[in-house]
């Protein structure tokens, strides 16, 4: 889902960087990078793509915190 949104901005990861467990539930936290090769991104180009990440993965079942 993830480089499925970002497309050609995302240059590194999704990379795994933390799991926790508690009370039968498991939290995943993903780091990933977004750059241009030909400008600065604007947080609202950012974040309308973190905004698709969250809805594609709330249509699935997970919540993202």
């Amino acid at each position: 889902i993830i480089l499925a949104e970002c497309g050609a901005l995302i240059v590194q990861g999704p990379t795994l960087f933390d799991e926790f467990k508690k009370d039968g539930k498991v939290s995943y936290a993903f780091r990933f990078v977004f750059q241009s090769q030909e400008r600065t991104l604007t947080d609202k180009e950012v974040n309308a793509i973190m905004e698709r990440i969250y809805s594609q993965m709330h249509t699935l079942g997970f919540m993202v915190r």
